[in-house]
């Protein structure tokens, strides 16, 4: 590590895998037992393959069930969803803000992508009249802005919603 780097940015360079599900479920477990609390063996399990192992999204999840869970109760899978839409309740008027702050050039590329949830040719003739998108020009411009905002991201050639929460706002605001 650089003397001159600060540490968060050096782990965020060194490309860190997400946390194993066996290592998270086994912490899960162990924070419900000193809760006094139990957590069913499938939890953990569906809301790492709900949220595709991200731990952010996982903590978010977890930290509710924990909470919503009786002590000398057990947290169940039929838990998950509640979990979910407290917290979508709870981000909708950041959620709300977000979209508020977008141009219109923007707002219309961003939901086109969330409509289809992962867009490898984003320029495309194709995509860009199945939305009624100005032109590939712009939407490249809007793509940038969007990027830079943090709303969406590009991985492996695919432009996506960055904010795994906010893409479930917005198919639940369909």
């Amino acid at each position: 590590m650089s003397p001159s780097r600060p540490f968060y940015q050096s782990v965020i360079t060194m490309g860190l895998s997400p946390i194993s599900v066996d290592k998270y479920a086994e912490f899960a477990a162990r924070q419900f037992s000193l809760g006094r609390k139990k957590l069913a063996s499938d939890v953990v399990p569906a809301v790492y393959r709900r949220f595709s192992g991200v731990t952010s999204c996982l903590q978010r999840i977890m930290n509710v069930l924990f909470f919503t869970t009786p002590t000398g109760e057990a947290c169940t899978v039929d838990m998950i969803d509640d979990a979910i839409n407290y917290l979508l309740d709870l981000y909708t008027e950041h959620y709300q803000t977000l979209v508020g702050q977008m141009s219109e050039k923007q707002r219309g590329v961003f939901m086109a992508i969330a409509t289809e949830k992962r867009v490898k040719s984003i320029s495309s003739g194709q995509f860009v009249r199945k939305y009624h998108l100005a032109s590939p020009s712009s939407v490249i411009s809007a793509v940038r802005g969007l990027i830079e905002k943090d709303f969406i991201t590009q991985e492996n050639g695919e432009y996506f919603v960055y904010d795994q929460f906010f893409q479930l706002w917005l198919e639940r605001q369909k």
